[in-house]
């Protein structure tokens, strides 16, 4: 196949589809007649803490990625590689995807035709026990070792590729899966005029399907509008057709970030309830850090997980993240780890592992001083932690969005003008429209801010004075 140009492509990733996966290591290799050459080959820096089982499976840890390039500072050099050819892995599917993450993650689409070796497998050499990567090797005789090392993988998906050449000798199989599918007819749904439809903007927001009478039956979130409201029409799922045809009319509001975007959505689903959104009513559970008196009449918190109501405090999506926060407080203001639920022997604490401790364990510190201490770390968590705000792209060119967060609760989002200047909470509470903070708000902001970690702008290292 003279005429076309194959890059064989192996890597390793974490994270879970359908959620943006990151790339740790990368090899491209290029087909040329019956050889495969490497091309490219590197460790990227995900920017964020890898989990045990990569370090396990790989030997990369956070310190050795530290010193590799970022995904944006290697994005040109694979764009410039896969340009004009066709992406080949196992499983390319999941490897496509894993490239549209991290191009999203920068702001860019992605989408290069593929071919999967697993696919062709099956296709050329029916009836086989399995199509993973280490049996077909040795059914076909191909070196290979399971060692979870990149460079062998590559090697052994570029000679399967070789050998599934030879054996589609009309070419038809791969011209097939070639094939570019036909595009979808943008056909409108019986109720709605086209030209309402087409009048949808191409940038991110919200929509709201609306019923005969008006009644909002689904809300949506959108990076772009227009492709996100078409998509409900051209999918054929029995929901999806069922929703159509409840559908009379399409109202939307512009945010100018994919961020507010879900904020907005979630405070209209609370709001408005519609019949079509199913996720967001469910029950969710959280974590809380609570007080509690013993029978000695001692203040002790702990972590209740309780099912999430909308509290004006500091909430935790996970246990560990309750914990985490528990021992910053058990430090910062000298608490007893017996007293907070981190050490659970009774007795005496371990002065040699909590030095912080005063010896209300024992007797040796006075009640009363000890439960002020504790309401002291209570009122540090309901009110001296986590101010800041997110600044994003606005609805026009003119403004830009920001989100609020004052102790840890989500306050909110706003426009400014850019030509206006913040120097205190006051002026950014002048622009902000107050939300509810919910447990799907926690979520989307948890979420974005450890993807987004350089985003978050603490109000007093911005410049911006809280009284």
């Amino acid at each position: 196949m003279p005429e076309r140009k194959f890059a064989i492509i192996s890597m390793t990733t974490f994270g879970y589809k359908p959620n943006p996966l990151r790339i740790v290591q990368l090899i491209i290799s290029k087909l040329k007649g019956e050889y495969y050459e490497p091309i490219f080959q590197t460790n990227i820096n995900p920017e964020e803490r890898i989990p045990n089982y990569i370090q396990q499976k790989t030997g990369l840890t956070d310190t050795l990625l530290l010193n590799a390039p970022t995904f944006s500072e290697v994005a040109d050099t694979i764009l410039r590689e896969l340009d004009d050819h066709i992406l080949v892995g196992h499983n390319a599917s999941f490897l496509h995807y894993a490239l549209q993450s991290e191009f999203k993650y920068l702001g860019y689409s992605f989408k290069t035709p593929q071919l999967c070796t697993v696919r062709l497998a099956k296709k050329l050499i029916p009836n086989m026990t399995s199509y993973e990567l280490p049996y077909l090797s040795s059914v076909l005789n191909i070196p290979y070792t399971a060692s979870n090392d990149l460079d062998d993988d590559n090697a052994a998906v570029a000679i399967l590729f070789q050998r599934l050449i030879l054996l589609d000798n009309d070419e038809m199989v791969i011209s097939k899966f070639l094939e570019p599918k036909a595009e979808k007819e943008n056909i409108a749904p019986k109720n709605i005029a086209y030209q309402e439809l087409n009048s949808l903007p191409n940038s991110p927001g919200i929509y709201k399907f609306q019923d005969q009478r008006g009644e909002v039956v689904y809300v949506g979130k959108a990076k772009d509008i227009k492709k996100r409201v078409l998509s409900h029409f051209y999918n054929s799922s029995e929901k999806e057709i069922t929703l159509c045809d409840a559908t009379y009319h399409i109202d939307f509001e512009t945010t100018g970030s994919e961020l507010i975007a879900l904020l907005r959505e979630a405070d209209l689903i609370d709001k408005l309830d519609p019949p079509f959104n199913y996720i967001q009513k469910k029950s969710y559970v959280t974590y809380h850090i609570v007080p509690q008196k013993n029978r000695k009449g001692i203040l002790q918190l702990k972590i209740e997980r309780r099912p999430f109501e909308h509290s004006p405090t500091e909430i935790f999506l996970k246990r560990g993240d309750a914990i985490k926060r528990l021992l910053e407080l058990t430090k910062k203001f000298r608490l007893c780890p017996l007293q907070t639920g981190l050490k659970s022997k009774l007795g005496r604490c371990t002065h040699g592992e909590y030095n912080e401790c005063d010896g209300i364990c024992t007797g040796e510190e006075a009640i009363g001083l000890y439960n002020e201490k504790v309401e002291n770390a209570l009122d540090f968590l309901n009110n001296e932690n986590d101010n800041y705000a997110i600044f994003e792209k606005g609805r026009t060119k003119e403004e830009r969005g920001f989100v609020l967060v004052l102790h840890g609760v989500y306050q909110g989002f706003g426009f400014l003008d850019n030509s206006q200047s913040v120097s205190s909470l006051e002026d950014l509470k002048d622009m902000l429209d107050p939300k509810k903070h919910s447990y799907h708000t926690a979520k989307i902001i948890s979420a974005y801010t450890q993807r987004n970690p350089w985003k978050i702008k603490p109000l007093e290292t911005a410049g911006i004075k809280l009284f």
